[in-house]
Order: C-alpha cells, then structure tokens, then sequence
C-alpha cells in the first residue's frame, strides 16, 4: 500500500545542536504561533538516511547554508521534496578571502537561487558585490540567537546554582570560559583535503595556525590552572570538534572542563570571564554584559581574521593572559560601531522579523524555484544506481533488499559493496548521535521559551 506524503509548511534542518538547536525552536514556536505546520530534522537524520522517496513535502525547506547544488542535495537527501528554500546561514560571517567573487561562500548552482538570511548590512553588502544575488533574495532580519539575551527571553537559562549543580562544578571559584574556535586536532587528512578543496590550499596552513594557537593556549590555562586554585576554568570546544589535547589537560588539572553540551550562551551567563579567539562568540559575550578577551599567541594566517575582530585588543602573551583575571573595569577589545555593522538589533526581536520573513516566503509563489532549478541541483547516478533507486521507491521491493542484505548466507559482490556502505552509514549515525534531538527536547525548549515570553510579555 502506497504510504502517504506528510505535508509541512516548514522544515528546518540543522547540523550543529548547540549552535542552532535553540534558534531553530524559537523560530518554530513563532511559525507554530501564526497557525503553521513545521518540523526540525537533523541532517543526518536517520529517517533521512534511511529514505528512498520523499517521505514528506515541506512548502518550504529551511537549510543550514546553501553553498552550491551539493549542500542542498546533502540536507534534502531523498526525503523531503519541496517548493522554495531559505537559506538561514548559520555561517553568516566568513573570512576575508571569502569575501571575493567566484569562491565557495560566495555560491554556485542552486545557491544563487535560493532566500537568504543576513544578520545586517555588512553580509548583505558581500552578497550584493561578491555573491552577485538578486537584492529581492537577501533578507536582513538580524541573528535570532541574540533574542535569548533580550529582555524578552530574561531567564530563559538555567541558573548558575542549577547549572552547576548537574555538572558537579564548584560554586565558590571565580569562573572562567574559553570558547574554542579551533578545529579538532586530530582531523583525518581526508577532512583537511576536503577543507582545501572548497578554501584553497591555504587552509591548511590556518588549520597549522589553529593548532599552534590551541596548544599555546592550553599552556597558558593549565599553568593558570596550577598556579590559581581559586578559578574554574571551563573549555568549551567549538561545534563538532571535540579534540585530544585538551582532555589531556583536563587529566591533570580538576579546575579544568572540558564542556560541549548545551549553547555557549548558556555558558557565557554563567561565567564570570569569558575568553575566545577568531570566532563571532565575542558579540554573544558583549549582549549578554560578560568581558570577553581576545587570545592570539599567534598571528592569524592572512586572509582568515575575521573583520568582527582585526582590529580589537588582543592578548598575545601568558603574562597578560594571567593579568585578565585580576583588572579592574576593563575596555572590551572591539567597538559597538563594529558589532553595529554585522548584527542588526533594534526595538523588534529577530526571531518576529524572521517569521514575518518566511511567512512572506511561503504566501509568494514567486519565490518557488522551477521545476528545471529543483531537478538541476542533483548529482546525476550512473545509470545502474538510478535503477538501483528506483527499484527501491517500491516498498515492498525494499524490504525484500534489506532482508536479503541482513541475510549472511547470500553473497555476491554487489551485495558485499552495500554492506559496506551500510556499515559506514552505521558509523555516521553513531558520530551524528550527539547531535540529534527529540521531539521531547524540542517540546521543552519550546515550553520553557513559551513561559519567558508570556512572563516578559515579549510575544507579539
């Protein structure tokens, strides 16, 4: 029997949990408000991996980062058909060397076609001059995640006491938090390659920088650490790139954690100093009233110094690093005008402007790609995978295939190579599993979002 399509006015896909999970929530609760059907997936979802056939039909899919014809194939995958795509990217602030035309994060293919977010005026200006984009596709709605540092969303985060309570964390030690920029320092070469591939060589030389600056900085902590048994110290790695250096310090240091869960702003309102390097968390720091310090051991490779940062004070040396913990009233490292310039804020929450936004989007047909943009962004199969997929769209064609695949008496080469493949999507899920959610997690950050509004009569 032909199973039937689920129809969604929204789906949201997402990659990193603690980067985007609660944002995504926020944005749902208001959509969920003003009548609409919507639902969050992860990208490796395993009902996503798993699908052949779409299993449902989104009016409108809202993607991590839209790049070029790949990215899309890989958040949509089979399971999902859709009219229209908002590009909500995440990574709304690049490196300098991508800010030219022609590169990665300046789009190709179904990239160019697509809606998308701009947390102000200066990533609307890159798209208009390098990205080339069509003025009416670019829509400047700030980042919703500062909304969770408004008073609108005041005492959304957990408190301290309780925080800390479930991390078995001291309470009576001044609180310090480095949020990592750095990449994982065991990345396999393959991953780096890749990085080159869409970045340029010289990724690699950053990726070295990277490396030497995390050491460096791990240096200075654990002799902070040594020397100060009157802090915590808490290391929050950045998404997706849980390393082994700094466990090894934690090893040794019990004033040292190493913490990924839950959003850094959680974490940045419940330190007392907060500490990062080439990475936008310094802005999060600044709406939330914490300090927030710039360490650089190093000079950044060129091309790859965020501009939120290139001219802010930095800490280039262990004596001054360690000097941080004891200075009276101390100048944040970058100006208001500069924040000013990447992140609209105003009177109206971005998390409302958003929603007005893909409500706008989904009312327009004009903003339905066509049929030759929704065919054009897949990967073409050599033919006997097509009639591989094909063969699968038929439900009880499939099954039969999974049972013979999980039969150990059949054996030929073409069945060997997809259990291999299946083997490898089992690893993927497991290296994924960190980063799903549940519809009960959803549903409390949801309700939890729901009661901050209607207490601080911040909804609209």
């Amino acid at each position: 029997m032909k199973k039937q399509v689920q129809e969604i006015d929204f789906l949201i896909i997402y990659e990193h949990k603690v980067r985007e999970l609660e944002n995504m929530c926020l944005i749902k609760y208001e959509l969920e408000r003003r009548g609409y059907k919507v639902l969050i997936k992860h990208i490796e979802d395993e009902e996503a991996l798993e699908a052949v056939k779409p299993i449902y039909h989104a009016k409108v899919v809202l993607t991590m980062a839209c790049y070029q014809n790949a990215s899309l194939e890989w958040h949509t995958k089979d399971f999902v058909s859709f009219d229209k795509v908002i590009d909500m990217q995440w990574e709304n602030i690049v490196y300098p060397k991508d800010e030219k035309a022609g590169v990665f994060k300046n789009y190709t293919g179904i990239g160019k076609e697509v809606v998308r977010v701009s947390w102000g005026e200066a990533n609307r200006k890159r798209l208009l001059e390098a990205a080339h984009m069509d003025p009416r596709n670019i829509k400047v709605v700030g980042h919703v995640g500062m909304d969770f540092l408004r008073d609108e969303l005041k005492g959304y985060y957990r408190s301290k006491e309780d925080l800390f309570a479930e991390y078995g964390l001291p309470m009576d030690k001044k609180v310090l938090l480095f949020a990592s920029p750095f990449y994982a320092d065991n990345l396999p070469e393959e991953y780096i390659a890749g990085m080159c591939v869409k970045h340029g060589d010289d990724w690699r030389d950053y990726y070295d920088f990277m490396m030497r600056s995390e050491r460096t900085i791990l240096e200075w902590m654990e002799k902070l650490c040594k020397s100060r048994e009157d802090i915590l110290l808490i290391y929050r790695p950045h998404p997706g790139h849980i390393g082994e250096h700094m466990a090894e310090v934690a090893k040794r240091c019990d004033n040292f954690k190493v913490i990924s869960e839950l959003s850094v702003k959680q974490w940045i309102i419940a330190s007392d100093i907060i500490y990062t390097g080439n990475s936008s968390t310094i802005v999060e720091a600044f709406f939330a009233g914490r300090m927030c310090y710039l360490l650089f051991p190093y000079e950044v490779t060129e091309g790859y110094e965020h501009h939120l940062i290139s001219n802010g004070k930095k800490i280039t040396t262990y004596e001054d690093f360690a000097q941080t913990i004891e200075e009276e009233k101390p100048e944040f490292p970058i100006g208001r005008d500069v924040i000013n310039e990447i992140y609209l804020v105003d009177d109206e929450p971005s998390y409302i402007k958003f929603a007005d936004m893909a409500e706008e989007v989904l009312k327009d047909p004009s903003y339905a790609l066509t049929k030759e943009q929704l065919a054009s962004y897949r990967t073409k199969q050599p033919f006997p995978i097509q009639v591989q997929k094909k063969l699968q769209r038929w439900d009880w064609f499939y099954d039969k295939y999974r049972q013979i695949l999980a039969d150990e008496h059949y054996h030929n080469r073409w069945l060997e190579k997809q259990r291999t493949l299946r083997e490898k999507r089992a690893e993927c899920n497991k290296r994924f599993a960190i980063e799903r959610t549940s519809e009960e997690e959803i549903a409390e950050i949801i309700r939890r979002i729901a009661a901050q509004l209607e207490k601080n009569k911040g909804g609209k």
